[in-house]
Formats: structure tokens, sequence, C-alpha cells
């Protein structure tokens, strides 16, 4: 027998607690018998650690601190001096991105040293590029998963994105729509390339059936402290739902930075004794807060800066757990969560829609067990990590030509 198949992760940070999905996508490569090897970046430098991050125990290599000053090529508007195979993919280059080349000129040789056959990269962003110089330089083929603000925000370069994912063996984005708008900026770019939807998948053994007791009355929320998340728009629906003299109680877990922001806003709408911040969890209390919901509410918004949520895996995870769910109609989300059958959607930055929606289900008991029944059916026929990853696997070796 040859060599189990190898594929290096290129990851800015590892590990990230909200980056679950990442892990689970290892782990699960790793059952299937491909060997993992981690090319960070650099270290989090998170408090709390996913506990599957211990299961994972696959080789780590951080990069060295650089500095763009130590590279010795000079820049050109079409590349870098011919003296190097890297390319700078014709967009004007900076400090950055020379510090990124130096990195991968680094990396290389360990990279072969390794008998990586297939980088993969998360986010379109510093990942992605490293990759695309590490592949240049060593021949070994690359692909990149596409997620949200990678893609989204405005200060995404769109020529650098496009050409970048034309010179990919493979993307995969995590969505239809994502899907649908990097093909289009393939086409305004001129360029081609090979993309492919395969959604964020769930361990249906980790977050497995059983019986739920919801608390009476409990909505919470989770994700990151973020404007994209839509926060604000719960904490004003909730302030409806007191006026209306409704008893419910809202636990909001994660941490970032409209953490203060939202807790004046909490203050000034007299919420102190409803609503609780009750900051960042590790995966085993996400799971046990989320067994004690009576609705999950994820009120996503596209950002002023173009950021947005590409497909929420805390949203899978309510739903696996038959929790109903109240989201919004931003991006991929809707191809979760079909309105009236297995979860309620509103309009973006709609409170009154939101508090509305929540209203019902928390006065509806047979309303919710519908939706969270036919909610984990979908995710289990759609977003299972086992199917999802074999998918994934045979994605890479076909583009390595193993």
């Amino acid at each position: 027998m040859g060599k189990p198949f190898h594929v290096g992760y290129v990851l800015k940070r590892y590990p990230r607690l909200s980056e679950t999905f990442i892990v689970t996508e290892m782990l699960e490569l790793r059952r299937l018998g491909v060997t993992v090897t981690i090319l960070a970046q650099r270290d989090a430098g998170e408090t709390l650690v996913h506990e599957k991050t211990r299961q994972l125990d696959a080789p780590i290599y951080y990069l060295p601190r650089v500095s763009s000053q130590e590279w010795p090529f000079r820049y050109h508007k079409d590349g870098v001096s011919p003296a190097t195979t890297l390319e700078s993919g014709g967009a004007n280059s900076d400090e950055s991105s020379g510090r990124t080349m130096l990195e991968a000129a680094l990396l290389a040789p360990l990279v072969e040293r390794l008998g990586i056959d297939h980088l993969h990269a998360h986010f379109a962003t510093w990942a992605s590029e490293m990759a695309c110089h590490v592949s240049a330089l060593t021949g070994i083929p690359f692909s990149f998963t596409a997620h949200a603000k990678d893609i989204f925000h405005n200060d995404v370069n769109k020529q650098q994105l496009a050409w970048r994912m034309a010179r990919a063996k493979l993307v995969i984005t995590v969505s239809d729509f994502n899907k649908a708008y990097l093909n289009d900026l393939l086409a305004v770019s001129g360029k081609t390339g090979r993309i492919e939807r395969l959604y964020n998948g769930i361990d249906l053994d980790l977050f497995a059936r059983q019986a739920r007791h919801p608390e009476p009355g409990l909505i919470v929320g989770i994700g990151r402290l973020v404007e994209k998340k839509g926060f604000d728009y719960l904490i004003d629906a909730c302030r409806l739902l007191k006026q209306e003299g409704r008893q419910f109680r809202c636990v909001i877990a994660g941490d970032g930075e409209q953490r203060a922001a939202l807790a004046a806003r909490i203050s000034e709408h007299g919420l102190d004794n409803e609503i609780t911040l009750a900051g960042a969890m590790s995966q085993t209390e996400v799971i046990a807060l989320l067994k004690r919901a009576t609705v999950f509410v994820l009120p996503c918004v596209v950002g002023r800066d173009g950021n947005r949520d590409g497909l929420p895996t805390v949203l899978l995870e309510a739903m696996t757990l038959e929790v109903p769910v109240v989201s919004t109609r931003v991006t991929g989300i809707p191809e979760i969560v079909d309105h009236g059958q297995t979860g309620l959607l509103v309009e973006e930055r709609d409170a009154t829609g939101l508090a509305a929606a929540l209203a019902e289900l928390l006065q509806a008991p047979t309303l919710r067990r519908q939706l969270g029944a036919r909610a984990r059916e979908k995710v289990a026929r759609q977003f299972n990590t086992a199917e999802n990853v074999k998918q994934l696997r045979e994605h890479f070796i076909v583009s390595s030509g193993s």
C-alpha cells in the first residue's frame, strides 16, 4: 500500500474557538485515513480551546515572525523580480504581501520535506495567498474554502481574489449564494475557475437526538459580538416583548468588540433582569445552553463594511438539537432555514418582525416541536459532516491527480 494522502491545512490563526467547523473537518478527514498537518501563521492566543482540538492531535507548524524588509526583491506592477517564481497576482504589492512571500519561501522547503500532497487553506485572504505562493514554489496543488468576510468585506481586493481562484485547482464555498457571487466575480474579471459548493457539516454523533427539557421562555443567541450577528436588534426585540408583557429570559453567549455597546443598550432599555451577556463558551457549554433553550435566534445583518455571515454553523447546531430557530434572509441562511418548515425567517434589521417571530414561537409548543423535528431531518440529510467530508476528500484527491 502507498502512503496515506497528506493534506497541509494553511490557517492564519490556530486554534480558534469560533472556527470549530475547521477542526471538525480535519477530524473527519483523519477518520477517513487522510494525514493532516497544520501550517499556521500564529496561535490565536485565546484562553478557551475547543475540546476537538485536543482530539485532533495533528502536528502544527507555526511560521517564524518575519519582516518585509528582509525580502530582497523589488516589486513591479505585473509581479515580482524574475529572480523568484512567486507572483503577486497583478495587484499593487505592499508590505503585507511582501511579508507573505517571504513566509512562503520559508515554508516551502518544510512542505516538501513533509511529503504533503495537497495544500488547503480556509478563508480567501492571507491563508489562500500563502497556499498559492507555496504552490508556485513547490508545484504542490492548492485549494481554499471561501466563507463570508473574506469575500464580501469592502476591503477585499476582488482582482486578487479572482486571480487566486483562477490559479487554485479548486475553490470550495459554503453556500449556493456564495458560489453564484464568486462565479460572477470570475466572469467580470475575465477568468475561469472551478468552484464547488460544499456545506459546513455537523457531527451528528456529538449532537445526538435526545429528550429536551427547555426552560420556559428562554431565548438563546450565540455568536461573536460583532455587527454582522445583529444582536442589537435582538435586544430591541426583547424590549418590545417586555412592553407586550411577555415573560422571557434571554442569554447571549459570545464575546467581541460590541460587548460594551450591547451592555449599554441592555441597560438603556431597562433589560438588565431579562438579558444576560454570558461571554465566550466552549462547545460543551454551548450544547448545554442550547438544550435549555425554548428558542434560538441569530438575527444576522449585512454590516456597513459589507461583512456578513456565510452559513452560520451555530444555526445548524441548534437545528440538530431540535431547537426552533429564528434568523434572517441574509446570504446562505435561507438555504439552511426553510421559513415555516425548519424555522422562521424575518428581514434583517427588523426588530418588530423579530419580536413577532419570537412571540409566535414562545406561545406555540406544537409549532416549536414540529419545526425542531423537521430541522434535524434537514441537517441529517444535507449537512452531515461524514458525508460532506467524503466529498471534500474526493475533491482533494482528484485535484491532486492522485
